[in-house]
C-alpha cells in the first residue's frame, strides 16, 4: 500500500463527493490549493455537479464513475443520512485511495466500502450556499485510520486553512456538540431577539453591535467573567417581569438559561422562585 507520505511531491489528484453547502465551499478553496487537483465532483444532482464542476475546472461525474477519475483522495461531503447510500454507489475504489468525510458526528470506518485508508475532514464551520466563508480562517479536524496516512490529510487541510488539529471520535463528538452550541442554538435564540426588537418596531440590526461585543468579549476573558444581567445578579424581580412580556413559547427556555447562569454565578439562593 502506497502510504500518504510517498504522495506528497506530486499534487493529489482529489475527487468530492458532493456538491451541497459544504462541498460547494471545499471546491473553491481546494481550486486554489496548491498540494491538489481538483479532478471531479459528484452529485445525486448532475445539474449540481456540472454546475460547481465548471466553476472548479474539472469533470463532473455520478458517484458511480468517480474511480475512473483516478484520485488520489476521495472527500465524501454529504449529509449524514446520505453517506451510506453515496458510499454504496461510489464502491471499493482500493487502497490505493485515501477516502474521507467532513461530517461531525459519523465514524470513519462508514467509509470503508470505498478504501481501509479512511479518515476524517470535519471543517469547523456553519456554510450555506452563497454565503461567504473565509475558509483561511475555518479551523479542520482530522483523523485517519492509519498513521502513514495521517501527513496527506494534514497537507490537504493545511493548503486550504492554517488551522488543522488532530482528532479522534470522542473529541469529534464533544466538538460536535460544542459546534450546535455555538451555532445552532445561538442562531435560534437570535431568532427570538429579531421577534422581541420587531414587536418594539426596531430592526434587528441594532442588536448586532452587542451581540459582536458579547462574542470578542467572552473569547478575550472567558464566558464567566464576561456574563452579565439580571441571572448573574439573581435579580429574581427583574427576570420574573421579563418572563411575564416574553411570548409564551418562550417562557421555559428564558427559565432554563437563567438558571443556568445563577447556579454557575451562585447568585440566588431561591431560584425555585423564578
Amino acid at each position: 500500500m502506497e502510504s500518504g507520505s510517498d504522495r506528497l511531491n506530486a499534487p493529489l489528484r482529489v475527487a468530492l463527493a458532493g456538491a451541497g453547502n459544504v462541498a460547494s465551499h471545499l471546491a473553491a478553496a481546494l481550486t486554489l490549493s496548491k498540494v491538489c487537483k481538483l479532478v471531479a465532483i459528484a452529485s445525486r444532482t448532475p445539474d449540481h455537479a456540472s454546475e460547481l464542476a465548471a466553476m472548479a475546472g474539472c469533470k463532473p461525474c455520478l458517484y458511480s464513475e468517480i474511480a475512473l477519475a483516478r484520485p488520489d483522495v476521495v472527500i465524501v461531503s454529504v449529509a449524514d443520512r446520505a453517506v451510506a447510500d453515496v458510499v454504496g454507489q461510489i464502491g471499493h475504489i482500493g487502497e490505493s485511495v485515501l477516502v474521507l468525510h467532513t461530517s461531525g458526528t459519523l465514524d470513519k470506518s462508514c467509509l470503508e466500502p470505498i478504501s481501509l485508508r479512511t479518515g476524517i475532514f470535519y471543517p469547523f464551520q456553519t456554510f450555506t450556499k452563497g454565503f461567504e466563508v473565509d475558509m483561511a480562517e475555518v479551523p479542520f479536524f482530522i483523523e485517519t485510520a492509519f498513521k502513514e496516512d495521517y501527513a496527506e490529510a494534514d497537507t490537504l487541510a493545511r493548503s486550504i486553512s492554517p488551522y488543522v488539529y488532530s482528532s479522534d471520535e470522542e473529541r469529534r463528538r464533544h466538538l460536535h456538540i460544542a459546534g450546535v452550541f455555538t451555532s445552532n442554538f445561538v442562531n435560534v435564540l437570535l431568532g427570538v431577539v429579531e421577534e422581541e426588537l420587531g414587536e418594539a418596531g426596531y430592526p434587528a440590526e441594532v442588536a448586532v453591535p452587542l451581540l459582536r461585543q458579547t462574542i470578542e468579549k467572552a473569547a478575550s476573558i472567558g464566558t464567566f467573567a464576561a456574563q452579565t444581567g439580571p441571572a448573574v445578579r439573581g435579580d429574581i424581580a427583574v427576570m420574573k417581569s421579563q418572563l411575564a412580556t416574553l411570548a409564551p413559547q418562550y417562557r421555559e427556555v428564558y427559565k432554563v438559561l437563567s438558571e443556568l447562569i445563577m447556579k454557575k454565578h451562585n447568585s440566588a439562593d431561591e431560584q425555585d422562585k423564578l
